[in-house]
């Protein structure tokens, strides 16, 4: 491509819509045109919209429309037009494109995601990519000791892909399981060889020193596990059949005085001093405040609506949280010193 003005070659690289090979020679052709009363030239065009082949022509249209809806800048519009030409200028009709081929076909500068929600929306997206949670459980099962490696890496696939009796799991639940059963596999480990060989005893002896929450959830991942290995015949036998996870139910820590002390210092803004006041004196969570509306406050009454639950009296803290504020139950309520 040569410049409009001198006819000098533009130098490689430079951008597509560049006309002239230096800031002279656009001034100089800006002169003469205003000289001799010459219209200026159209300004440049990106390709894709003219286009011989009607499927880049439609994902140019969706990737303007997408670009208006979310309001894409012009070279983010202008490069996501050049990724989609690379991959579907000459590509027959109804081909799907990967993600892999958009990761690596593309120039560093088109927008993957971008890319990837047009052909989407025209149904030709193929994701061939591996989920990280897939990744994880590779990494996390060629860690344990072999005896024990494919039988947990079994068990955690099954847990994300579902079988024909139970459904998906979620990955923070795969993490929360395998975190459980991970300290006593290495425990395990140091007298067996094998998931097979472990026994009730071995179990026991691994769950008596955990307490609460701790100790429920590592029973309920330990008893999934044999489970899904008696089923698969990767045991014997199950040696967690008679596993039974206990209730852990609540428990009140009480607060110190310097305690609520530093919870008052700490709170220096009136928003902040409401918050506080809202979960200690009404037991308000953190959902329920967060949601909180005007529409929620009737302040002649000096009463609030908290998760559809009206509370609040005349007396209410809640209603001074100015300077010299205090944590204080209103009459015939305990004082705010425990926490669950």
């Amino acid at each position: 491509m040569n410049c409009a003005h001198c006819g000098t070659p533009i130098p490689a690289g430079s951008r597509r819509d560049r006309a002239y090979c230096n800031n002279n020679c656009s001034a100089l052709a800006s002169y003469f045109r205003r000289k001799n009363g010459a219209a200026p030239p159209p300004r440049w065009q990106h390709p894709a919209p003219g286009s011989a082949d009607p499927v880049l022509r439609a994902a140019t249209a969706l990737a303007r429309q997408l670009g208006e809806t979310h309001g894409w800048s012009p070279s983010t519009l202008r490069c996501a037009l050049d990724g989609l030409m690379v991959l579907l200028d000459g590509r027959p009709a109804g081909e799907r494109v990967t993600l892999t081929e958009i990761r690596t076909r593309t120039s560093r500068h088109t927008s993957v995601p971008r890319v990837a929600e047009v052909l989407a929306g025209l149904d030709l997206l193929e994701d061939d990519s591996t989920p990280a949670v897939r990744s994880w459980i590779e990494r996390r099962a060629d860690a344990l000791p072999r005896g024990f490696a494919g039988a947990v890496r079994a068990w955690l696939l099954v847990l994300l892909d579902g079988d024909a009796r139970a459904r998906p799991r979620s990955p923070a639940s795969i993490y929360v399981y395998f975190a459980a059963v991970q300290p006593l596999i290495e425990q395990w480990s140091a007298d067996r060889d094998h998931l097979r060989e472990v026994i009730t005893a071995d179990i026991t002896a691994v769950l008596d020193p955990l307490r609460g929450h701790q100790l429920r959830t590592t029973t309920v991942a330990v008893r999934r596990l044999f489970r899904f290995a008696r089923k698969r015949g990767l045991v014997f036998a199950n040696p967690a059949a008679r596993l039974k996870a206990a209730d852990p139910g609540g428990s009140l820590l009480p607060m110190t005085d310097a305690e609520i002390r530093a919870v008052e210092q700490a709170a220096t803004s009136p928003a902040q001093r409401l918050i506080v006041a809202l979960a200690a004196v009404h037991a308000a969570r953190w959902a329920a405040i967060r949601d909180l509306t005007l529409d929620d406050l009737d302040l002649p009454n000096r009463r609030i609506t908290i998760a559809g639950h009206p509370s609040g009296s005349a007396s209410s803290p809640t209603g001074r949280c100015g300077p010299g504020w205090t944590i204080a139950a209103p009459p015939g309520r305990a004082p705010p010193t425990g926490t669950s």
